[in-house]
């Protein structure tokens, strides 16, 4: 059987990688020389079948097997040993950006389609793992917000986060260093990944696909460099770049500071792709006038507090970009707990930029990552009372009203829903985080609700913390003193009725 699965996943290759026919033989060969076979014996492939396929997890799930069985791949090498073979089946990085550089030039989306196909079908994009994630759309909620319950990856800590700041002697020196192209190690592997070259205000950089997609096309733009992230007047010229070159696609920047920035904030990095996030949607609350030349303002009706920037002058837009980035790096008011700096930089922007048929949209979300005694982990984060659904930083995705939760929810919500039925009674040790929702879900529904009825009440209530955690990253609060406050920032900036 091992040869009718190798013939399956050479196939494979000729149909969704771009193998070729003359190198065949020779990429069976080295594939029998890994699985340790005497011989390569071709057999009829199940073509057909093959061709309907989005992603190789059922042609590599046999081979893998099989190695298991022979000791060829102990237990928890599983991706290394998938993601071998798939990167041996696949075009090199030289001829990936050859091919994608040739379509480019007819279309830049095909291009990145084509990039994004070859990710997925070579399991860089691990697909089968993203669908695990379950997703839906909050209707009841002021905006729609977008929820994911995260089944692919971890949830971290702000410490966590704060920690990746630090650079590494070791090499790659952090997990987005261009050195990781065909990198094995530190508990990961890079040998499939494929990246293309790109120029943003004059510097090198390029761009991926990630691995663990939150939505659709998600990628990374990265600078060449293994420089921090750093927000500067330079951001807004590279972000205005980034949509010339990729018209299809949103591109933002993290702020730069922990709590209320990425995951990694060692290296200088982009996050972009197709979406259309909540925030896109958001009506406008106020139209507002600039000091310059062609390019509007308003400011948002959003949770938090973004200042949207139109223009068809892309110089103009960031120039006014650049003008708030200065002003607010250096506010301070106190009537609102606004402090720019005090041990350490507080004040911190995140940028978002999309390019319509009317010209750019530069998305400015005005961020603090103080804390104080009654809220260590932020001031302007998730409150305390909140942390049982998300205690992670903020970042712009979240912002932005796509809400990435972490995968305990999974199963602890199903358990909160057994207290509404009378099915629990007793909190468990791993459940005593939901304590409080516990006890007022109780007291405002009792203990016999129908399992729907249940579940459509822990949901909403789900849905109700979000907005309440987008809430509470406003600098600038929703009442008739914070949007005093807010407007005296703008007026700083120039920006006026």
């Amino acid at each position: 059987m091992i040869q009718k699965h190798l013939s399956n996943l050479l196939e494979y290759a000729k149909l969704h990688l771009g193998l070729r026919d003359v190198d065949t033989m020779y990429e069976a060969n080295r594939l029998a020389e890994k699985l340790q076979l005497d011989s390569y014996d071709a057999v009829l492939p199940d073509t057909e079948l093959i061709k309907a396929l989005d992603c190789p997890d059922s042609i590599v799930a046999p081979i893998l097997d099989y190695a298991l069985k022979k000791g060829l791949v102990e237990e928890g090498e599983e991706e290394f040993f998938t993601s071998e073979i798939l990167d041996m089946l696949s075009p090199l990085p030289s001829k990936t950006i050859v091919d994608f550089n040739e379509k480019y030039a007819n279309s830049p989306d095909g291009a990145f389609d084509a990039l994004y196909d070859l990710g997925v079908k070579n399991d860089y994009v691990k697909l089968s793992a993203i669908r695990k994630n379950k997703e839906w759309v909050a209707e009841a909620t002021k905006n729609k917000l977008q929820i994911t319950i995260n089944l692919s990856k971890p949830e971290k800590s702000n410490k966590m986060v704060a920690k990746m700041r630090t650079v590494s002697a070791g090499y790659p020196k952090c997990m987005l260093c261009r050195e990781n192209v065909g990198y094995v190690g530190q508990g990961r592997t890079r040998r499939n990944m494929r990246t293309v070259p790109i120029k943003l205000a004059g510097e090198d950089w390029f761009w991926q696909f990630s691995p663990y997609a939150y939505f659709y096309q998600h990628g990374i733009a990265i600078n060449c460099e293994h420089t921090p992230m750093a927000l500067t007047d330079k951001t807004f010229d590279k972000l205005l770049d980034f949509v010339d070159y990729a018209p299809q696609y949103f591109i933002g920047s993290n702020a730069c500071l922990p709590i209320v920035g990425g995951s990694i904030l060692a290296h200088e990095h982009f996050q972009g792709g197709k979406a259309v996030f909540p925030m896109f949607f958001a009506p406008e609350k106020k139209s507002l006038k600039t000091p310059v030349q062609g390019v509007s303002a308003c400011v948002l009706d959003w949770y938090n507090n973004v200042i949207l920037l139109k223009g068809k002058d892309k110089s103009a837009v960031s120039e006014m970009g650049k003008r708030i980035f200065a002003e607010w790096e250096k506010y301070d008011d106190e009537s609102v707990g606004i402090f720019s700096r005090t041990d350490a930089q507080h004040n911190a922007l995140a940028p978002i930029v999309e390019k319509t048929k009317d010209g750019y949209k530069l998305y400015i979300q005005l961020r603090n990552n103080r804390c104080d005694d009654k809220h260590p982990d932020g001031i302007f984060h998730a409150h305390k009372q909140y942390h049982n659904i998300k205690s992670e930083a903020i970042g712009l995705i979240e912002a932005m009203g796509r809400f990435i939760l972490p995968g305990r929810l999974d199963y602890q919500l199903k358990e909160v829903e057994k207290f509404l039925t009378g099915e629990n009674t007793e909190i468990a040790e791993n459940m005593t985080i939901h304590t409080d929702m516990i006890g007022e879900l109780l007291e405002k529904h009792g203990n016999k609700l129908s399992a729907e009825k249940a579940h459509k009440v822990v949901t909403e209530r789900v849905e109700w913390v979000c907005e309440r955690i987008l809430e509470n990253t406003a600098v600038f609060k929703n009442d008739e003193q914070g949007m005093k406050a807010f407007d005296r920032f703008l007026s700083v900036c120039g920006i006026i009725e």
